[in-house]
């Protein structure tokens, strides 16, 4: 155990995780990304990155995405890297996991960060590890099969079913 692990009856999650949101996270996002999708790093959009202190080290844990659609966002690419939640103290792994996961952490910022600038998230979700976290969110299941929202502000019917269709008609992301 390092020195900064050491496990406190006072230790709280900030102590052991950090959400931010990077301009330019490629190079900290990819490796998780990859490992998950075996794809690249979205390069566009608002870019979350969880970090977990590991020891005397802060290492990026998860990633999440959320871009600009209409005026709305898109919330997709979720990802943890569970190598560096290996690394992390038992008293760090236990907040985490106490506090319900990294990705609960990233969602709830980026709901936070995006609540005043868009009217809701959509969300393209067919895993039902990502719905549980999702669901805890406020989100919520659309005809779609797959298409999830989480409103802001109830657009009127009209609106709503507008932008409804027009993220329908985005496919997956």
């Amino acid at each position: 155990m390092q020195p900064n692990d050491t496990p406190r009856s006072s230790s709280t999650l900030k102590d052991w995780v950090m959400v931010t949101e990077l301009a330019e996270a490629g190079p900290l996002a990819e490796p998780i990304f990859q490992r998950k999708y075996g794809a690249p790093a979205p390069a566009h959009g608002h870019h979350l990155l969880v970090f977990c202190r590991c020891g005397e080290d802060w290492l990026p844990g998860s990633y999440l995405n959320y871009l600009e659609h209409r005026d709305a966002m898109l919330i997709g690419g979720a990802c943890t890297d569970g190598r560096v939640l290996a690394r992390m103290s038992e008293a760090g792994q236990a907040a985490v996991r106490d506090a319900g996961g990294l990705m609960l952490q990233a969602v709830r910022y980026g709901e936070a960060r995006f609540a005043s600038c868009s009217v809701g998230t959509f969300g393209h979700c067919g895993d039902a590890r990502s719905w549980s976290v999702l669901a805890q969110c406020g989100y919520e299941r659309l005809d779609d099969p797959h298409l999830i929202v989480r409103w802001n502000r109830r657009p009127a019917p009209w609106a709503r079913r507008r932008l409804i269709r027009s993220v329908a008609a985005l496919g997956p992301f």
